[in-house]
């Protein structure tokens, strides 16, 4: 073999090497899947004996679950807001009102208005002041990825959280004051993914094989209304469990069927090897499965308090499982499959680690941290308690609930729910009650002295002099 030749062929192993190395060292694309008032119990590989969730227990079955995380509120804006900007909604409004006032200021114009046309102005400015919040796709698009958003999106457009792409192009103002604007703040055509239409998730994912991407899930799933398609529905007909249930957890099954048409496309590219999935709920439900909410035949979410919200002990909440979600990394043969039972773990925890498993730089003063020791199997100082906060009660004559002013504390053992507005106390032992029958605040009044403390040095810590509204 001549030396020129030897030379040249060299020269191809040192390229083929750095080919490799280069695209090993690729970010990873990142899926963040939202599910929307799916409870915790409610998968099969969280033991549920009932609902058929395939492809969630396909992304367990393989990744590192949390069983025992919790998200920052118990209905859906504030929760989100955690999610995209690893911000408590306590934090997230306080620095919101400031952006908002600030700008109403500047509008010389705003003293005048009508109180409609200063309810619009509102809705917009408020939902127009996450562009000035550093967001999961603000972060990763310096970083060089491209990022899409589907599904539940409260704030307008997709472009206020920093996305490249998305569904969710802007409410009709027109429809301001009518029945059908809520659907509209919700996230307008976002909310027909997985309902409606995968195309554009689709579309999103062929334009940008060659990128790192980020992907925000969110289909408004298993979220009323209960219109499964009988593709879901055939799995639970005949099933001795309440008609509730049934229709429940047939959207339970259509979300899950989202997800597993969404990994079947990125498996298609061959892009499974590249793309980090993660799976969080924005809230909880309760909805056993020999639990009726459906209380006559001709009950409507907007009739039946319980069928529309579910049961007490989940959405609008201040329960364990108000709070509660499995939390789910998938990352096919980079992560090693574990099922975490004991850490307290947190939606603020998101943001954190994805910044990290992308190896982005995480922001100074965050409230979350990155689960990344606890996910690799190492050791790390974990959390005694999380304190848990709403502006919301539930009520049995509206969906929306009514004002209030709550707090909670969940440790490995312990629930405790204080609503300070009406002096209501709850303590159970969710190791033992996880329907919170016993209410045990007489009997521990000390453990009651010690919550309540833990609850007012955590407002400190906010902040917070007096109950805020973080959703309104």
């Amino acid at each position: 073999m001549n030396r020129v030749l030897r030379i040249h062929r060299l020269l191809l192993v040192v390229l083929v090497f750095a080919c490799g190395a280069a695209i090993a060292q690729r970010p990873p694309n990142i899926v963040l899947l939202v599910g929307d008032d799916h409870g915790y119990p409610y998968f099969g590989f969280m033991g549920d004996e009932n609902v058929v969730t395939p492809s969630m227990d396909a992304l367990a079955a393989g990744g590192v679950t949390f069983s025992h995380a919790h998200v920052t509120a118990t209905y859906c804006r504030p929760s989100l807001r955690t999610l995209i900007t690893g911000l408590h909604p306590v934090q997230y409004v306080q620095r919101e009102t400031e952006i908002v006032e600030r700008r109403r200021s500047e509008d010389a114009d705003y003293a005048s208005f009508d109180s409609v046309r200063r309810g619009l102005w509102d809705q917009v400015e408020k939902a127009a002041a996450m562009r000035e919040f550093d967001t999961l796709p603000k972060l990763l698009g310096e970083a060089g990825y491209v990022s899409w958003q589907g599904g539940k999106w409260w704030e307008n457009n997709y472009r206020n959280g920093h996305f490249s792409e998305g569904m969710s192009e802007g409410w009709d103002m027109s429809a301001y004051g009518g029945d059908t604007f809520f659907e509209e703040l919700m996230g307008a055509a976002g909310n027909d993914l997985v309902r409606e239409t995968m195309e554009p998730v689709f579309d999103f994912i062929d334009r940008n094989r060659e990128q790192p991407f980020f992907i925000w899930f969110a289909p408004s799933l298993p979220h009323v209304p209960f219109d499964a398609p009988y593709t879901y529905r055939k799995y639970y007909q005949d099933k001795d469990i309440s008609e509730s249930a049934k229709l429940y957890y047939s959207n339970v099954t259509w979300w899950d069927d989202g997800v597993g048409r969404l990994l079947d496309h990125i498996e298609s590219h061959g892009l499974m090897d590249d793309t980090l999935f993660v799976y969080i709920s924005d809230n909880g439900w309760e909805q056993d499965a020999n639990v009726e909410y459906k209380h006559h035949e001709d009950s409507t979410v907007a009739t039946d308090h319980l069928l529309g919200n579910g049961g007490p002990l989940g959405k609008n909440g201040l329960y364990d499982q108000s709070f509660r979600s499995p939390l789910v990394f998938y990352w096919k043969d980079r992560l090693r499959h574990s099922f975490n039972t004991s850490s307290l773990v947190s939606s603020m925890d998101i943001f954190p680690t994805i910044l990290d498993l992308a190896g982005v730089e995480i922001p100074q003063g965050l409230p979350g941290y990155s689960l990344l020791p606890l996910i690799e199997g190492r050791s790390m100082p974990e959390r005694t308690h999380l304190v848990g906060y709403t502006d919301n009660r539930r009520s049995t004559t509206t969906p929306m609930g009514e004002r209030a002013e709550g707090y909670s504390v969940r440790t490995h053992r312990w629930q405790f729910l204080w609503y300070a507005d009406t002096g209501d106390m709850v303590l159970y032992d969710v190791t033992v009650d996880r329907l919170a029958e016993q209410n045990l605040v007489d009997d521990y009044p000390e453990l009651v002295t010690e919550f309540q403390a833990l609850i007012e040095a955590w407002k400190e810590d906010m902040g917070m002099s007096e109950a805020l509204t973080i959703f309104e």
